[in-house]
Parts: structure tokens; sequence; C-alpha cells
């Protein structure tokens, strides 16, 4: 969402004078490089054609969501106490098993932080801090509202920090609850600190659900992961997941990037709007599918098999086929049958060959993948959404346009099509010259 959102406000906000980006090194890469390659994705590619220039709008601040202070020179700092009006807070920790004390470091120590510095800054306008749906997942009915969290921040900082790894990682399930994971755990406490913190600032909450591919802007079907779904819809399609637990009569509450990324913008707009107009409370908005348009996770699934017909991926393995089940017990004796099996068939081959086995290795990863989402896939919500529906009743048809976050209107089938095509183009990088050859794999 962060690459989509700084590609739209540059191309849609032509008087936007300059973007701050916090960004940290990773994987041994300085800012520097990081950015080069994050500008030279395909997804900016239309911005580059119409504003050749746009570099000279983004400043790069390096920092660290995780460590005090951002991690922020007093240069950096001051800088944005001068400048920033609008902050979007999107930084997190997305793994659904991130470790405890890592999570917790960068979803609910640099939600306090950022908030802090927020009130430091004289000039701010609006703070939209991005949280999930999900944060409150423990519940059957999740209203646009704040709810208790599982703990203080204060009680998880001091767990953090007292405990060794292996302590924490033993207690880790007994503090979690009823939540599932540390991501939606960290998540409900961040929130809480936006309620408390950052009760002073013109602030909101957006929730947004399961956020998929882009469905138009710039380009359909453009994702640069393989988080949820979207490695499952791939692990599916390279004939790799033949059998999922799943409740197939679910509904799998789904949004794409660019239109969520839409409403994240609007709720910017519309928070200094309330805020104006003198309303106390901060506002709190779930982007959802389900109540407007909804997709069950059979037809998710479904449709991508039908589409896999014509937009296959070259390196496909197996004929494509899948098996929900909701019944524990027959998905482990399914999984043992036709995943772990034919694995352990193909490594001992691969062995008597000469060649180092890994079908086991790679099915272990599948499996973890599905393991550490089973939890959203087999379990129905009951969402509001009426502040949603409010704020896009209250924009200009110009607006609309510009900014469409209308659920309602997304088709389901042309979407999914364009996603698969997203994912064979941006995510495995298959030559687009050998889709003919990759149809008559696929039927052959």
């Amino acid at each position: 969402m962060g690459k989509v959102l700084v590609e739209k406000l540059l191309r849609s906000c032509p008087h936007l004078s300059s973007i701050y980006l916090l960004v940290r090194s990773k994987k041994g890469k300085d800012v520097g490089v990081r950015m080069q390659e994050i500008f030279e994705d395909p997804l900016f590619r239309k911005l580059r054609e119409v504003q050749p220039g746009f570099r000279e709008k983004i400043l790069i601040l390096e920092g660290d969501c995780s460590k005090p202070g951002l991690d922020l020179s007093p240069c950096d700092r001051q800088r944005i106490v001068d400048n920033v009006h609008i902050v979007f807070h999107m930084a997190a920790a997305v793994r659904f098993d991130e470790k405890l004390q890592i999570a917790t470091a960068i979803n609910v120590v640099g939600t306090r932080e950022l908030l802090l510095l927020c009130q430091d800054c004289p000039n701010i306008k609006v703070v939209v801090h991005v949280s999930t749906v999900f944060s409150h997942c423990n519940r059957p009915s999740i209203d646009e509202e704040f709810y208790d969290p599982p703990t203080t921040v204060e009680r998880i900082v001091q767990l953090v920090e007292i405990l060794d790894d292996n302590n924490l990682a033993t207690i880790t399930p007994k503090l979690l609850g009823a939540w599932p994971n540390t991501y939606t755990y960290t998540k409900a406490i961040a929130e809480d600190i936006v309620r408390t913190v950052g009760k002073d600032l013109s602030v909101g909450v957006f929730r947004p659900s399961i956020v998929y591919c882009t469905r138009r802007e710039t380009l359909p079907g453009w994702t640069d992961n393989l988080y949820g779904p979207t490695g499952i819809v791939v692990g599916v399609v390279l004939g790799w997941i033949r059998t999922i637990y799943s409740n197939g009569k679910l509904v799998g509450d789904i949004v794409p990037c660019d239109m969520a990324v839409n409403a994240l913008v609007t709720s910017a707009w519309h928070i200094h709007e309330q805020r104006r107009s003198g309303t106390g409370a901060i506002p709190v908005y779930n982007y959802v599918s389900s109540c407007e348009n909804p997709i069950t996770w059979g037809d998710f699934i479904n449709k991508n098999i039908k589409h896999s017909w014509q937009v296959p991926f070259d390196n496909a393995v197996w004929m494509v086929n899948l098996t929900l089940i909701h019944v524990h017990v027959l998905y482990k004796l399914y999984a043992l049958l036709i995943h772990l099996l034919p694995a352990l068939v193909g490594d001992t081959a691969l062995l008597a060959i000469g060649q180092k086995p890994r079908l086991m290795r790679t099915y272990k990863k599948v499996h973890q993948l599905l393991d550490t989402t089973s939890y959203f896939r087999n379990r129905q919500w009951a969402f509001s959404n009426q502040n949603m529906i409010h704020m896009w009743n209250k924009l200009s048809e110009d607006d609309r346009k510009i900014f469409d976050f209308n659920i309602s209107n997304l088709n389901w089938d042309l979407y999914l099509r364009q996603g698969l095509m997203g994912l064979r183009t941006f995510v495995l990088k298959d030559d687009p010259k050998k889709l003919p050859q990759a149809i008559r794999k696929r039927y052959r």
C-alpha cells in the first residue's frame, strides 16, 4: 500500500510540494539503493512519463520505527516538525508469525513514537493510522469504533524488555489469548495508543481488510509480494497447493490495493473536515467488501482456477486442481496423500540422480503459509462500514472519479483475471511471449 499511496499522491495531487518518506536500511541495502529499486518498479512507469521530475518531491529520511525517536537525526526530526502537514502511518510488521518483540517494537512502540512526534508539529492538520479490520478479530462483529486492547502498552513493552527471547516465545501463546497471531495482537494495542496518545491530534484510524492486487491504478493486477491470498493463488496455479483447510462457503473479505489507497487518502480529508466541524470523537473507517459486494472463499478460488486456463504460469509443475476441506483431520489426510507423499517420492528420485532434494522443503513453506492464514479462512465476521458510506456520499462526482473506492462496483470476475495476469507479470516475471506456450502446457 505504501508504494501505491506515494504514486497516487504524486500523480493525482500535482499541487503537493513534497513527501517525506521514513526509510530504514534493509538486508544490507542503504536507503538510497532501496529507493532507487522502488522507483524503478513498473508501478511508477506512468508517473515517470507524466512527471519526469517527480523524484525531486520525495525527501528521504533515514530512520527506524522500531527504535526510540524513530531513530531520526535531530536535523531530520526538525525538518518534520517545521514542514509536515499530513501524516500517513503505514509502517508495520505484517508477518503473522513474527516474534512478539519485533511486532511490539514496530507496531506498538513505533506508533507511540510517531504520535509523540506529531504532537510537536505545529502545522499538523491530520494523522491517519493504518490498522487492519482484523485488529479485534476475537470479536464476531466489528463496528467502526474502538475496543479494549488485550493489554496496555506499558505492560507489553515491559514484558518485552525484561524477558529473553526463549521465555517470551514460551509465554507468547498465553499472552495472545483470543488473538490468533502477534500481528493482530499488536495492532489492537496500537489502536488504543491512537485513542489515548493521539486524543489531542486530528487523527483517525483506517482499517482495510485483506489487501489484494490493484484493480486499475496505475497497472491492473499489480502487486509486489506473496502475502496471504496472493501466495495461495500462486501456489494453486503453479500446481503446488492441491488442498486447503478452508470453508468455501464463508466470505473472504478482500479489497483491491488501489481502491483501499483511494479510501485512505479520502479518509484524511474526511478526518480534517470532521475536526473542523467540531466533531470530537476519533473516527474509525472499516474498508471492507463483505458489506456491499461479498465473495466467498470458494468463489474466489474457483474464479482463479477458471482464469488459469487463459492465464497459466510458465513454471507450473502440476495440473491445477484444488480441494477445499473444512474438517481439519480430513485436511491433514489429504495433505499427506497429495502434498507430502508425492514430494517424498520426488525427493527420492532427485537423490537417486544425484541432485539435492527440495520438494519436502518447499512444502514445509507452503504448509506454513496455509497454517498461518487458516484462521481467517475459517471464520466469519459481521463488519459495519457506515463511516465509509457516509464519506463516499460526501464526495463530489469529480472526486469520486479520482478517488474511486466504491467496492460495490467491483467486477470480481474481471478483477481476479487481471490479478492472475498481474501475478504472472509482476511477481513471477514470466515472459509475456511465452503465454501461448504456457496455455498449451496447461491443457496438456
